[in-house]
């Protein structure tokens, strides 16, 4: 057995145990709610965001070494992105040349055969936003918010109205950030069902009843880490 799965049984006891063996070798199921923000508002930027220094990079392979103090668990993942035709990687650097944060975006549909396994549908002058991480050490320093006011621009500047993301109902901080960063729900979800580890199913689903945390009167500068 692994020794982080382990730790992580030693941790949640005898109930919480059984969950985690259940959902690694039984049974998941994963409720994914599709999120979409218009990229005709721009993200307002704190000054001392603006003026740090973090050198923006579009990754590509000789980008790799940047990863591996912070991201070495992604190595594989990147490597493939690489190779998808519609994918691209944006990241910015710290002093030291290492990747701070980073976000992948499909400006086409995408099959999703890292995590869910599933393919995400991306209309006409839509993106698809993914796999977004800020590393330990410059968490809620607001870098989030200078990548994705890069990304967006970007994107903007080649046509592009809207944005998607994929967020787990089962991961109420992701949606709180979502919620700040302007994204609203558009009435569709997709089931992601997982049988004994590796078979994955998917289903989409229409709702209407709101699923995103309500709206709250504090700035999302400075709250999006």
């Amino acid at each position: 057995m692994p020794q982080q799965l382990w730790e992580k049984l030693r941790r949640k006891g005898l109930r919480g145990s059984l969950r985690i063996l259940r959902e690694r070798f039984l049974y998941r199921h994963w409720v994914l709610l599709v999120l979409e923000r218009e990229l005709v508002t721009p993200l307002p930027l704190p000054p001392r965001l603006v003026e740090a220094n973090w050198p923006a990079v579009t990754v590509t392979a000789r980008h790799l070494p940047t990863l591996r103090r912070y991201f070495p668990a992604y190595l594989p993942t990147v490597t493939d992105l690489l190779k998808r035709e519609g994918v691209t990687g944006f990241a910015h650097l710290d002093r030291e040349g290492h990747a701070a944060c980073m976000v992948w975006v499909s400006d086409r549909d995408y099959y999703d055969n890292h995590l869910y396994r599933c393919w995400v549908r991306v209309p006409h002058e839509c993106i698809y936003q993914f796999a977004g991480e800020v590393a330990q050490p410059y968490r809620a320093r607001g870098l989030p918010l200078l990548v994705l006011d890069r990304v967006w621009a970007h994107y903007r500047d080649r046509g592009f109205t809207r944005t998607r993301a994929l967020v787990s109902c089962s991961n109420p901080p992701a949606l709180t950030m979502h919620t700040r960063l302007g994204f609203r729900e558009i009435g569709e979800s997709v089931h992601v069902y997982c049988l004994f580890g590796c078979l994955y199913l998917s289903r989409s689903e229409r709702y209407a009843e709101r699923r995103l945390p309500g709206p709250r009167q504090r700035a999302v500068i400075g709250e999006v880490a």
